[in-house]
């Protein structure tokens, strides 16, 4: 052997002598498991803000549900639900609403006016749907969507 060089093996085998590997036993795999956790933190915020109006938990002002149309969801059944719209064959996530829970949501702006909207809610076990549809509306309606615990029964109204 070369004198300074010694194989890869006997490198990985040695102790550490950084502080952060006496601390932390399991050295790589540890932080590479809370890299892994943070960054799955990061996707999951990102991902709950999306389809839910301009900002999510932002208050929906005059000026932007006069250019979209307003969802107003009530939803009267124990289950969350994963709200979706249904337009020329796409289905689309819009949001969620908790168990006897209400919510609005801001509806992308492209999809209307329309006379060929579905609207779905799709409880957690994804044990049947609540749909409504088609429905017709333009840029400054209001649609209520009402989910029932029976959701074949569920409803929805456009209000102009």
């Amino acid at each position: 052997m070369v004198a300074g060089t010694e194989p890869a093996f006997h490198r990985c085998a040695k102790s550490s002598h950084r502080a952060s590997d006496r601390m932390f036993p399991g050295g790589i795999m540890l932080k590479a498991r809370t890299l892994a956790m943070a960054a799955a933190a990061m996707v999951s915020v990102a991902c709950a803000s999306l389809g839910s109006g301009p900002v999510s938990g932002a208050v929906i002002t005059k000026a932007d549900a006069a250019k979209s149309v307003v969802l107003h969801v009530d939803n009267l059944s124990s289950s969350p639900m994963e709200l979706r719209t249904l337009s020329t064959g796409r289905s689309t996530f819009i949001g969620s609403v908790s168990g006897q829970d209400s919510t609005n949501i801001l509806l992308d702006a492209t999809l209307f006016p329309t006379g060929n909207l579905y609207l779905v809610g799709i409880p957690s076990d994804r044990r049947g749907q609540a749909r409504v549809g088609p429905l017709s509306a333009g840029k400054g309606d209001i649609i209520k969507f009402t989910i029932q615990p029976a959701l074949d029964l569920s409803r929805a109204v456009v209000v102009r």
